[in-house]
């Protein structure tokens, strides 16, 4: 089974997987994505976005080297036409891209500073990073024991604490890399060449100022928050919703604001949800000298 340790398994059941095989996979698909490809090694993960022409994000993913070739990891409303739209760049790369989120599940380990997790039988490991990993294998053999699952919503919540975006249909294609903070993350090489999208992510990186950051709110009321959910300060709209984790009630969201309004108190436009700023988990330079207001 795949619990052959103490460590609680973090079910992903909306998780899309995306597999490209062939002797070319890694070259083309290091050509679409923010990320380096060539130098990931087998059995890791990366943190990538995929970016229109325009440079804004269309998916976030995390890409991972398992033996039958590259897993594209994103959410499973994505997975079609993400699919989709890579075919249109494959041309004669001899590579294939096919959405097997049916066929393949996915879980997260959270491992801390302990020893690599070596999953049994045909479940395969990719390391993450800050002491977590995510294990893939056959829908079929999927196991799930209440007595050693972590609580429903628990992954989601470690990810926005952790200031780690994503992106669904209902946001795809609104923001560049760094306005969700993915140059912070280590999703974005500035080094490896020409992907789609790369002319404007160089240019937001090189040229003036990132106005727009993403930061961390705790969220309280009456009501949940939706991706893509406008906050206002006063009567103004000055941020929109990126990740939530939790519902009605309480819990924690990412969202993308201008860096003035940093620190800032915010409601829905409803007046039914306060969200108040926390502290981002890794420095945000932009925004070094604004304060909680």
């Amino acid at each position: 089974m795949l619990y052959m340790t103490a460590v609680p398994l973090h079910a992903l059941p909306r998780q899309g997987v995306l597999l490209l095989e062939g002797t070319n996979a890694a070259a083309f698909l290091h050509g679409q994505v923010t990320a380096d490809i060539l130098g990931l090694a087998a059995g890791h993960a990366t943190l990538a976005a995929l970016c229109s022409p325009q440079g804004r994000v269309i998916a976030v993913t995390r890409i991972g080297r398992i033996a039958r070739g590259l897993v594209m990891l994103l959410p499973r409303e994505l997975a079609a036409p993400v699919a989709d739209r890579l075919r249109q760049y494959v041309l004669r790369a001899g590579v294939s891209v096919n959405d097997v989120s049916d066929d393949l599940a996915v879980a997260g380990l959270m491992t801390g500073d302990g020893p690599p997790v070596t999953p049994p039988g045909d479940w395969e490991p990719l390391q993450l990073s800050a002491g977590r990993t995510l294990v893939i294998g056959p829908v079929a053999a999927r196991a799930e024991p209440p007595a050693t699952g972590a609580p429903a919503g628990s992954w989601d919540a470690l990810c926005v604490a952790l200031g780690e975006p994503e992106v669904y249909a209902a946001t795809r294609e609104t923001w560049v890399p760094q306005m969700l903070n993915l140059d912070l993350v280590g999703a974005v090489s500035l080094t490896k060449g020409c992907y789609t999208g790369q002319e404007v992510v160089a240019r937001v990186q090189h040229l003036g100022r990132i106005k727009r950051r993403m930061f961390r709110y705790r969220f309280t009321g009456v009501a949940g928050l939706a991706v893509g959910s406008a906050l206002l300060h006063g009567d103004t709209e000055v941020a929109k919703v990126v990740r939530v984790a939790g519902g009605p009630g309480e819990g924690e969201l990412l969202a993308v604001l201008g860096i003035e309004s940093a620190g800032l108190r915010l409601t829905d436009a409803q007046r039914q949800v306060t969200c108040t700023p926390m502290p981002m988990p890794y420095p945000v330079p932009e925004a070094a000298n604004t304060g909680d207001r």
